[in-house]
């Protein structure tokens, strides 16, 4: 009887079953605005480390990327490629401030980020015919709600 009451006393921990914060990006094509699969391979790094955050993304028309939460701007870079060999580098850096997050005591910290900005830069078409255009943030907040934060816009054309 004693067992069944401390048991019972016992609380369940509400730790979240997703507990992983990602920046969810979208991708879209610059000449129509609309929703863009990549036929064409994907592949993002971090600057200064090792670390491979997509590798090899191929019918991609959405991925999750990390943030690290001791630095306050991610340099993220971007290697598109294709099946004749040509590839090409952009890179994207995202200023965004960490904040801890905090579910319960038997939870891990989590770190959730504001974005505060995003710049990128653009390779020429000639080297691979496929470049970020333009980059607009849709929701700073990146947390478990893996909603939409980053809009990015591919170019695939020499049209201005």
């Amino acid at each position: 009887m004693v067992c069944v009451a401390v048991l019972m006393g016992c609380t369940s921990i509400d730790c979240p079953l997703d507990s992983t914060v990602e920046m969810t990006c979208n991708l879209y094509a610059k000449e129509t605005a609309k929703s863009l699969t990549l036929t064409d391979t994907l592949t993002v790094t971090a600057r200064g480390t090792d670390q491979v955050l997509l590798n090899r993304g191929i019918s991609l028309d959405h991925f999750g990327l990390s943030l690290r939460y001791r630095s306050g701007v991610d340099t993220l870079l971007f290697r598109f490629s294709n099946d004749i060999g040509q590839y090409a580098v952009d890179t994207v850096f995202v200023d965004h401030t960490a904040t801890v997050h905090f579910e319960s005591e038997g939870c891990p910290v989590s770190y959730y980020h504001a974005i505060n900005e995003v710049r990128w830069t653009s390779h020429p078409l000639a080297l691979m015919p496929l470049t970020i255009d333009n980059i607009e943030i849709k929701r700073n907040q990146v947390d478990y709600e893996n909603a939409e934060n980053l809009r990015i816009y591919l170019r695939a054309t020499t049209d201005e």
